[in-house]
């Protein structure tokens, strides 16, 4: 929801519409999961545009991966590139600080036990403790 909130804060600074900048930050990671880096824009531009957002909504939601995707065409588009952008490095920020703390890592755990995405990889030194013994 961090997008949300800075995308409200920009949208005057940038002279863009505060409205179609919020919705689209409020929909613009839906369905992640099933693209790429670059054509996850697409997809939740596709479920926005089903559930009947306009077509400003959806142009925004589709470039909001630039430089990954292809580049923003409003105003809008580009507080939805900065928000995202912005909202991305203070996650990264309080990743980053958690790692020095360990509550990164103590997170991370409690968060895969309750993803049904996750799937449990093979730590690094048990996959070379593997390798060793097949040798």
């Amino acid at each position: 929801m961090r997008s949300v909130r800075y995308s409200y804060r920009l949208a005057p600074l940038m002279r863009a519409d505060r409205q179609i900048c919020m919705r689209a930050a409020i929909l613009h990671d839906i369905d992640s999961r099933y693209g790429t880096l670059t054509t996850h824009g697409a997809i939740a531009a596709q479920f926005a545009a089903a559930q009947g957002e306009s077509e400003l909504v959806c142009q925004a939601i589709v470039s909001h991966m630039y430089p990954f995707g292809p580049a923003p065409t409003t105003r809008e588009g580009w507080v939805l590139v900065v928000a995202d952008k912005i909202a991305s490095l203070s996650d990264m920020t309080v990743f980053v600080r958690g790692l020095f703390t360990g509550r990164s890592q103590r997170v991370r755990r409690s968060l895969s036990a309750s993803d049904p995405f996750h799937v449990e990889r093979p730590r690094r030194a048990r996959l070379m403790l593997r390798l060793r013994r097949n040798r």
